[in-house]
């Protein structure tokens, strides 16, 4: 029974799998601008927005291939605002209120 039980086991260990834990990236608004004009992420990403301006922002997340966006909501100065990407594709961020606020998003 336990040379049963140990093939089992070994059997089962095989099976699993790792899965790697998903990243977190804080994106920094200030003067403007972000402090990053691209980044590439992995399916399941996160980016964080801090609004370290002094000005309200609105950032919209547009989507691979269509021009539909995610409006995050306006975010007053030094809130943070979060999103996950669980699509693979390219993805433009901007600010809807200040042009300059924006960066290219690549998720794999």
């Amino acid at each position: 029974m336990p040379i049963r039980l140990a093939i089992a086991i070994a059997i089962l260990m095989g099976l699993v799998v790792a899965v790697p834990a998903a990243t977190t990236i804080t994106v920094i608004q200030r003067g403007l601008a972000l402090n990053m004009a691209s980044v590439s992420l992995t399916k399941g990403d996160r980016l964080n927005f801090t609004n370290d301006d002094d000005v309200i922002h609105n950032i919209h997340i547009f989507g691979p291939g269509t021009d539909e966006n995610m409006d995050l909501g306006l975010q007053k100065p030094g809130k943070l605002l979060s999103y996950k990407f669980d699509k693979a594709g390219a993805y433009r961020v901007r600010c809807n209120i200040h042009p300059s606020v924006k960066m290219a998003v690549t998720v794999k």
